[in-house]
């Protein structure tokens, strides 16, 4: 019986470890294939920011806006007060931004609000917690001069990086902006759509009706459907904003429960899209089924491999063991005792994922220019309980939505 859970075990890793070398030759192919250079492009833009009791933030946000090397008048602000209670519209005036009122309708009608008062033909969103890097707002737009463009998502880092959750959440996010600009480029065509950070053409939101309220994430549904309307969603790598993200467990676990369920909803509800050539397209839906199956097996099978290899006595021996299998020491022990213990296929995936992770890593700091600070290393050595954390994020929301509570979630 032992031996038959061990070699399932093998080939469920060894299925992850395909599915990680295949996004690693993406990255790598993304070195070869030419950088898609688009013509200088300025057209009038209006900015959408919808927002809720957001007074602590919409000031560095809205003067982030008001500082982009774009020529100011042809921007117009628009800000969505979906409700607030707080000094939300009072600031918002004060950086003479023009302020729409609505109930507390959630962001989808905030942002079909904003849309139906905007007066150009170019839509910018962007949350109230999220400053801009001065060129973001001009980089964002060019490949609009592409007429089969019809959406453009930018890239977010992490502003309260100095907590332990900022800490990995700076890294998750810088490797899932490499990932991102990796398939934008190689297939020319986006996977992950980030709506906290993005631009729509006015027309093509038209065609689609606009943002839906029936999924959990308008942003993901609205790209799908951008798609399904016939045009092409395209990160842009050197668009880059700062957001804020969660910093308590609770508050961490409400996010991504919403953000998994939600794709769940939109690529079910737009799965016709599979069967389109698009290799981004099947990326995305392959990615987000095989994570939610991964997830309920995964946590089991390494609770079971932790036992079946730990060792029987010794306090010492046994948190060196606990320290190696929950770090990037794991792979370099491994490595060191291969004249030992010979080749097998779970020292064989179990180090080459832990390496070529960690490269992808190292390598998403440098280009999204984070510094290589002791918080960093320390965030990827340890990365590998932090993933275990977000697999049990997707069981629990999986269960509690479709068991439990189905309407635990709440915009």
């Amino acid at each position: 019986m032992t031996d038959l859970i061990m070699f399932f075990a093998g080939l469920f890793f060894g299925i992850l470890f395909m599915f990680l070398l295949f996004i690693f030759s993406v990255f790598l192919m993304s070195f070869i294939k030419k950088t898609i250079n688009y013509k200088s492009f300025t057209p009038n833009i209006s900015i959408l920011i919808p927002a809720f009791n957001e007074e602590k933030h919409i000031g560095s946000c809205l003067r982030s806006i008001h500082n982009q090397d774009y020529p100011r008048e042809k921007i117009e602000v628009i800000v969505v007060d979906d409700g607030s209670t707080d000094r939300t519209k009072q600031l918002a005036e004060h950086f003479c931004a023009k302020v729409l009122l609505q109930n507390h309708k959630g962001k989808s009608e905030a942002l079909n609000l904003g849309t139906k008062h905007a007066s150009y033909d170019y839509i910018f969103t962007v949350d109230a917690d999220t400053i801009l890097e001065k060129d973001c707002l001009k980089n964002l737009v060019k490949p609009f001069t592409d007429s089969t463009v019809g959406a453009t998502t930018g890239n977010s880092k992490v502003r309260n990086n100095n907590s332990l959750l900022g800490i990995f959440q700076n890294i998750e996010y810088s490797y899932n902006n490499l990932i991102r600009g990796s398939f934008s480029k190689i297939f020319k065509d986006g996977i992950w759509f980030f709506g906290a950070l993005a631009c729509y053409r006015k027309d093509v939101l038209g065609k689609v009706s606009g943002f839906k309220i029936d999924t959990l994430t308008e942003d993901m549904d609205i790209a799908l459907e951008i798609k399904n309307a016939g045009y092409r969603t395209v990160n842009v790598s050197n668009a880059m904003g700062y957001t804020m993200v969660p910093s308590t467990f609770k508050g961490l676990y409400h996010q991504r429960a919403r953000w998994w369920i939600g794709t769940l909803q939109a690529l079910t509800k737009n799965k016709h899209l599979f069967f389109e050539k698009s290799p981004s397209l099947k990326f995305l839906f392959i990615n987000q089924f095989w994570w939610s199956f991964y997830s309920f097996l995964s946590f089991p099978i390494i609770l079971y491999q932790v036992n079946y290899w730990l060792p029987e006595e010794g306090v010492l021996s046994i948190f060196n063991y606990l320290f190696r299998w929950f770090s990037l020491a794991g792979p370099f022990y491994v490595i060191y005792k291969i004249p030992e213990w010979g080749v097998s296929i779970y020292n064989i995936f179990g180090v080459l994922s832990g390496l070529i992770s960690a490269i992808m890593m190292i390598f998403a700091m440098w280009r999204f220019k984070d510094s290589l600070t002791l918080k960093n290393v320390f965030g990827v050595f340890f990365y590998f309980p932090y993933t275990i954390f977000l697999n049990i994020i997707i069981v629990f929301s999986l269960l509690k939505c479709h068991f439990w509570e189905k309407k635990y979630f709440i915009r």
